[in-house]
């Protein structure tokens, strides 16, 4: 100040401050820079890991679907006589049939990168909003469609069908393992629990029970309405799997 240079020191200390504010900011847009680099790395890892989940969805949809049409085909097996003459036939064909609608099999859900990406809080890392709601569209779908399926198995087939059917029915279960196991190897191989000359004494007392209206009336309800589930079911896993194709679709846009 004695010297009169208090107007340099000020150039000199304004100028030390600019560069001091010109390294925060480029520190911070570095900082920025790595951090959306971290968070894209991370976006891209979630959406390959819900493609992944996709795929094996889409496998999980055709198994579930290929089992509910046997169950339909079963059903019109076991009523077709009926439509066309009135009149069940108790035979060994009809035991098969019941053996197989008697069993159901529960729809698997293999989500378990959405199921990460909403719980940890990181679905803000997409940054499409479309796809976004799209894909938390498409989960709420699946997990309604997983509820109604599990739901008519445990009231309608386990509660009312099976029971009825066990009632007035001779069930040959042959066939209901080869359904349950469907995909799996059988780690065993065990006798038939029936034989065939059990199933024809069980079919003619299942004939002479059902020769009473009161039976017959609620026995083809009750195959009628087994029918009509798995119809539905049918129904909405073919409106699903066309939805799990569109995603996958847009996920490649992504």
């Amino acid at each position: 100040m004695e010297k009169n240079k208090t107007g340099k020191y000020l150039k000199y200390a304004f100028g030390e401050i600019v560069l001091v504010v010109i390294g925060i900011l480029i520190a911070l847009s570095i900082n920025s820079w790595n951090n959306n680099r971290i968070d894209t790395k991370r976006e891209t890892n979630y959406i390959k890991n819900i493609e992944r989940d996709l795929i094996n969805q889409i496998k999980a949809i055709d198994t579930q679907t290929d089992f509910e049409i046997e169950v339909t085909e079963y059903c019109r097996i076991a009523l077709k006589p009926y439509n066309e003459t009135n009149r069940l036939k108790i035979d060994s064909t009809l035991a098969i049939a019941l053996g197989s609608i008697t069993t159901r099999r529960t729809f698997v859900n293999p989500n378990p990168a959405y199921t990460e990406l909403i719980s940890s809080g990181n679905i803000e890392l997409l940054k499409n909003e479309t796809f976004k709601d799209q894909l938390i569209n498409y989960y709420q779908e699946l997990e309604r469609i997983e509820k109604i399926i599990d739901k008519n198995n445990a009231l309608i087939t386990d509660q009312q069908f099976t029971p009825i059917i066990s009632q007035f029915g001779a069930i040959d279960s042959r066939k209901k393992w080869d359904n349950i196991f469907r995909g799996f190897m059988r780690k065993y191989k065990s006798d038939d629990p029936l034989t065939s000359i059990n199933i024809e004494r069980l079919s003619q007392i299942s004939s002479n029970l059902l020769e009473q209206e009161e039976n017959e009336l609620i026995f083809v309800n009750h195959l009628a309405r087994r029918l009509d589930t798995a119809m539905l079911h049918v129904f909405l896993l073919i409106e699903f799997r066309a939805q799990t194709k569109k995603l996958l679709e847009a996920i490649e846009a992504y």
